[in-house]
């Protein structure tokens, strides 16, 4: 059915995923909103994007994807959480909010991806 090296990703990326999911949930419910914007989301999306940027542009194992790319980034970031926060902002009438909140998400993100990039090329 599998194969050990395809059960070891399998492992790999639950690990991560786990990992991932606990520190989800304890960064974003220690950020409060900033002016009914969801910044636990958002941090946890920026810091996501930033750092599977610095993996993605470097040279790292393929293990290494599995377990962080994958796993730990996987469930760490979240976009779906975004979604629907955002569509609570528009729901309760935080017409500002709500699009404050996707040009943030949208922009920050592009920035940290940006940043990582260019950090990169600077050490190379």
């Amino acid at each position: 059915m599998f194969s050990f090296q395809g059960m070891e990703k399998l492992f790999l990326i639950g690990t991560g995923g786990f990992i991932g999911a606990c520190l989800r949930h304890t960064v974003s419910n220690r950020v409060p909103r900033i002016r009914n914007i969801p910044a636990g989301t958002l941090t946890v999306n920026l810091l996501g994007t930033i750092v599977l940027a610095l993996l993605t542009f470097s040279s790292e194992p393929e293990s290494m994807v599995y377990l962080v790319n994958i796993g730990i980034l996987g469930s760490f970031t979240t976009f779906s959480t975004f979604a629907y926060e955002t569509f609570k902002l528009l729901e309760e009438g935080q017409n500002l909010s709500f699009f404050l909140n996707i040009f943030l998400n949208v922009a920050l993100c592009l920035a940290g991806v940006s940043i990582a990039y260019m950090a990169l090329d600077l050490c190379i």
